[in-house]
Order: structure tokens, then C-alpha cells, then sequence
């Protein structure tokens, strides 16, 4: 048992020095501060076991071994303090200034203890070879010191475990919290055998605290997404661009999140990291939309913000899994701009319509007629209403007239409606039927209907319809426009004519 734990203690120091490179590399990284000082902690540890075990000078050898007691405690600390920055949360200055006096208390009862005895009862001149430092009998602080520094180190150990049981469906954070379970199994192993093994003289705190140091530093640094971001670079480029960003792992669950994001939406992070990508969308949707291809057809709100994703996978060194980076480019300007654009080119500026271009495209589209109705309207007089009551008059009549068709087709689903020339008019309604048809002919009617003529609204409608769908929507709408014509032969003729006699009553001749 002897040579294999000698054995693992050359491990152990090796494996306290790989960290030190590579975090000496990034000590510029503040975000990783605890953990930094916890590996080069490590590391001095390591020298002071190699001193304590190699060295002729009793002096040497004795105070090298009483270091290793507020050692212990400064790497719980330190192990503390690093969890705290990984779940990003403050540590707490009443814990630092408390941990920090029984450090400096620790210390000097370590370098006071050949005279005291608190610690081990072993006298400097009372060191033979460096045995003597693990066959002694323990001083009446002993114990209280294993104690306080074991707490420290599970306080460290259950907060990681209460911050991995929030985030356990990241990829990331189930291969940490593996980790963390086998190192406090190595931890439990190792003080089982300082317990029941007695006549070794072999420091297994020692072993077993590398162990967790390592493990953090390896699932922690080595392996954490966002830090090889920032270690390489490209998280300085994502933090100062003018794009947000939003970083998941392969199972599309955030593990970063563009602070301005955050900040322009009112989110914490708790309500957004660990959590499905869809479903933080779906939280944004009354404020954001977020699409992947124009689309201004659709109807959106234009109070929303509009931004355009752009998606690419990543894989990071060190690292056998993959993420996804997503990047929201601002386009609500530009959207709005084509919603602004799209309006002008498929709405009628007059009336609020559709317009002719609009009703174009959509005939192109159109394959079946079964079941569609068509109104052609026509409003009469309009160039007599121009010429003599002026523009105004005429301005007047068409937006009645389309408002008198919004009303009365409010409730009338699959329909298009446009002004498709000066004075004319057309609604189409799919899925529809005869009786339905002609029950909102004649209440269109009525509604424009007025006994006094300035108020009337002449309007001339065709209706045509199909059951069977045999026509096509041009030859649908042409038959429409026949019935409308006929209408129009009476009642234009009639409207001009009583039209013209109101006019010269008034005396209200423009020219």
C-alpha cells in the first residue's frame, strides 16, 4: 500500500504543475481569478511536499510541513471563491474577511508551533526526519482546523451542485457535474484510508484536494465554452460587436447570452440560460420577431423589433462536443422600411385597399374557383362629382364606398378586397356561398343607399359565382363585370341625371 500511494503522489505533484502553464498563459482573464491562484496554491503546495520529503534541513523540513495546515484552509478558500465566480455570483465580503482572519490566525499558529503545540505536538528540535510529522500526536487544534477546512470545502462542493442541478439539461454542465461526483468520491476514499490506515507517511488531504483542484481547473477552464471563446479571442470580438448574440450548446440550450440583449429586454440571466432556445423566443415573441427570411406579406406588429438570424456550429479546443452560435442582426429599420415599401406597392394610398397589383399576383396563385364569389363594383358619377364638387367630392365618395365594404364584410373570412381602377372596385371571397353572396350584395347596397343625394353612393354591382369551379377566376370575374355593366347602363345614367339637377339648385358650379 505504501509504494502504490507513493506512486500516486508523484501523479499528484505532476499533475499540480500541467495547470500552472496554461494558466499562467490567460492570467490577464479576471473572470477566472480564484481559480488561478487555486492551481498556483496547488503548485506551492506540491514544492512544500517535495521539501518536506527531500530536503536535510530539519528546518526546512518542519515548516514545510506546518504550511501544509494553513495551506489546506487558503485551498478551501480558494476552491470556495471559485465556485462562487463559475456561478457567477458574488462572494460575499463578510465570508472573504472571515476567511481571510482565520487564514492569518492559521498561520501564525503554524510557525508558532514549536512552541505551542496547537497543531501537531512535535517541537522543531524534536525533528528527526520527516516521519515524525505523521507518526506525532495531533495538537488540541488539530481537529478543529480539519474540520473548518473541510466545511469550507463542501460549502464550495454543494453550492457547485445546487448551481449544476439548475443547469443539468446543458451538455456542458452534466459532464461537470460527472466530474465533480468522482472527485468527491476520490475525496471520501482517500480521508477513509488517513482514518483507518495509520502508519503511512503520506499526506492524502494533499492527494485528494489536487484531485478536486484539477477537476475544477479541467471542467471549468479546459472545457468551458465561454472561456475558450474569451481565451481565444473571439469573445473579445462578440462582447464590442454591434450584433447580439446568443451562444447554445449541440441540444440548443443557451449558455451565453449578449448582455445587451439581456439589458434591452429586461431578462436575467436565470430566466434565459440552461433554458431551450425556442422557448426564450417564445418568451421575446410580444416584443421580437425573429426570422431567418424576409417576409413582409406577413402581418406583424411594426411596434416589434425585427431581427434577422444568422446561425453557425462552433467547436472549441479541448472539447469533443459542439455549440451553435446565433447572431441577431437589427433589421427593424429595414423591415419596416420594406413593410413601407411592400404597402405602397399592394395598397391603395386612397382608399386602404389592396390595390390592382396586389389582386394580380393574387389571381396568379388562384387554382380552383368551386365555391367562389366575385362583386364587381363600380361607383357612377365619379367624373361628375371631379368636375363640379371638385375633387374633394370624389376623394369622399371612394373612401365611403371602401368603408361601406369593410363593414360589411367585416365578418366574411377568405376574402380579398381592392380598388382596382379609379372608379372600380372588386371583392373575392373563397369558400363561400350563393346565398351568402347575394345576402351581402343587396346589405352592401342598402349601406350606400341615401334619399338625400349628397349623401348617396351610386354604386353598380356584379355578381357571379361558382359551385362547381368549371371557370377560371378571370373568366369568373369577367362574368361579374357583364352583370355590373348592365346595373351600371340604369342606374349611372339616372344618378348623373339627378346629380346634375342637385348642382344646379345649389348653384355650386366650380368652372
Amino acid at each position: 500500500m505504501q509504494e502504490i500511494l507513493e506512486v500516486i503522489l508523484i501523479v499528484t505533484a505532476f499533475l499540480s504543475i500541467i495547470p500552472v502553464i496554461s494558466m499562467f498563459r490567460n492570467r490577464e482573464d479576471y473572470k477566472y481569478a480564484c481559480l488561478k491562484y487555486l492551481i498556483y496554491a496547488s503548485f506551492l503546495w506540491s514544492i512544500l511536499i517535495l521539501v518536506e520529503r527531500i530536503s536535510t534541513s530539519a528546518f526546512l523540513v518542519y515548516y514545510a510541513g506546518m504550511l501544509g495546515y494553513p495551506l489546506k484552509l487558503i485551498f478551501a478558500s480558494l476552491m470556495l471563491c471559485t465556485i462562487f465566480q463559475y456561478v457567477e455570483r458574488k462572494f460575499p465580503k463578510l465570508i472573504i474577511w472571515t476567511l481571510g482572519v482565520l487564514i492569518v490566525a492559521d498561520l501564525i499558529v503554524a510557525l508558532t508551533n514549536s512552541n505551542t503545540m496547537w497543531f501537531l505536538e512535535l517541537k522543531l528540535s524534536q525533528l528527526t526526519t520527516f516521519n515524525d510529522l505523521y507518526i506525532s500526536n495531533n495538537g488540541p487544534l488539530f481537529l478543529f482546523h480539519l474540520i473548518l477546512s473541510y466545511a469550507v470545502a463542501l460549502t464550495a462542493i454543494i453550492l457547485l451542485f445546487v448551481f449544476l442541478a439548475k443547469q443539468r439539461g446543458i451538455r456542458q454542465y452534466r459532464e461537470v457535474t460527472r466530474m465533480m461526483v468522482i472527485s468527491v468520491l476520490v475525496v471520501l476514499i482517500f480521508n477513509l484510508l488517513q482514518l483507518v490506515v495509520f502508519d503511512i507517511n503520506i499526506n492524502l488531504t494533499y492527494i485528494s484536494l489536487i484531485f478536486v483542484a484539477y477537476t475544477l481547473y479541467d471542467v471549468i477552464y479546459r472545457k468551458d465554452m465561454v472561456f475558450n471563446l474569451r481565451s481565444s479571442g473571439r469573445g473579445e470580438i462578440l462582447s464590442n460587436m454591434r450584433e447580439m448574440y446568443i451562444l447554445t450548446d449541440k441540444d440548443k440550450r443557451i449558455i451565453e447570452i449578449s448582455p445587451m440583449l439581456l439589458e434591452k429586454y429586461h431578462l436575467s440571466p436565470n430566466q434565459v440560460i440552461s433554458q431551450p432556445f425556442d422557448s426564450v423566443v417564445e418568451q421575446m415573441s410580444d416584443r421580437v420577431v425573429l426570422y431567418s427570411e424576409h417576409n413582409v406579406d406577413e402581418e406583424t406588429d411594426p411596434k416589434k423589433d425585427h431581427y434577422h438570424l444568422r446561425e453557425k456550429d462552433f467547436k472549441l479546443r479541448g472539447m469533443n462536443d459542439y455549440g451553435h452560435m446565433i447572431l441577431l442582426y437589427d433589421e427593424t429599420q429595414v423591415y419596416n422600411l420594406l413593410r413601407e415599401l411592400n404597402h405602397l406597392s399592394n395598397f391603395d394610398s386612397m382608399t386602404g385597399l389592396h390595390n390592382r397589383n396586389y389582386i394580380e399576383n393574387k389571381l396568379k396563385g388562384f387554382i380552383s374557383t368551386k365555391n367562389t364569389g366575385v362583386l364587381s363594383l363600380d361607383l357612377n358619377g365619379l367624373k361628375i362629382n371631379n368636375d363640379y364638387l371638385g375633387h374633394e367630392r370624389g376623394d369622399t365618395l371612394l373612401k365611403s364606398l371602401s368603408e361601406k365594404m369593410r363593414e360589411v364584410y367585416q365578418d366574411v373570412p377568405n376574402k380579398e378586397m381592392a380598388r382596382i381602377g379609379g372608379d372600380e372596385f372588386i371583392i373575392i371571397v373563397k369558400d363561400t356561398s350563393l346565398d351568402l353572396m347575394e345576402k351581402k350584395k343587396e346589405i352592401l347596397l342598402s349601406a350606400c343607399m341615401n334619399d338625400q343625394i349628397d349623401q348617396l353612393i351610386s354604386v353598380s354591382v356584379g355578381l357571379a359565382f361558382d359551385s362547381e369551379g368549371n371557370n377560371n377566376i378571370y373568366g369568373l370575374i369577367q362574368h361579374a363585370d357583364a352583370q355590373m355593366y348592365d346595373m351600371k347602363a340604369i342606374t349611372s345614367k339616372q344618378y348623373k341625371k339627378e346629380l346634375i339637377e342637385y348642382i344646379k339648385l345649389q348653384e355650386k358650379f366650380i368652372r
